[in-house]
């Protein structure tokens, strides 16, 4: 009888041991983007690999995946601040033509929606109290340095 709460701790550790270890937890709520969402194949190759058939992207405050999964569907993560650094590195490359401005719009919609998930995070993160201080402290606006809200 005394090794039931034991085994019952243990359950619980364990069911949120695999709740966090969920690849989706830290993903933006919404539906993924599509791989286009990120530009062309030879700009979004860089960020997210090749094209697949049917890829999508799944953008979460985590590591970047960009390899094609062995089996199942297309699915690439890539992480928010890394796929909006890449953004911008893009729009700055596109010739400021009439025929890019459809690519322009794209790219700066993708832009704006991971905007404001960086930003309600960042937010939050800046807004709590700090736990170290002194020399040895960290700066959190390093962690997650402020972003321009447009392209």
């Amino acid at each position: 009888m005394k090794a039931l709460p034991h085994i019952a701790l243990l359950a619980c550790f364990s069911v949120l041991f695999l709740v966090g270890c969920d690849a989706n937890l830290n993903a933006i709520p919404g539906p993924p983007f599509a791989y286009d969402d990120f530009g062309t194949e030879s700009m979004a190759s860089e960020l997210l690999g090749p094209k697949g058939k049917d890829t999508q992207v799944v953008a979460r405050f985590g590591s970047t995946n960009s390899t094609q999964p062995a089996g199942g569907p297309d699915v690439r993560y890539v992480g928010v601040g890394q796929a909006m650094n890449h953004l911008r590195h893009s729009v700055r490359k596109l010739h400021k033509t009439p025929e890019n401005q459809a690519l322009y719009q794209r790219l700066a919609t993708t832009y704006s929606r991971l905007y404001r998930q960086y930003s309600s995070k960042r937010d939050a993160f800046m807004a709590v109290p700090s736990a170290s201080y002194g020399r040895g402290g960290m700066n959190r606006a390093l962690m997650m340095p402020p972003m321009p809200p447009t392209i």
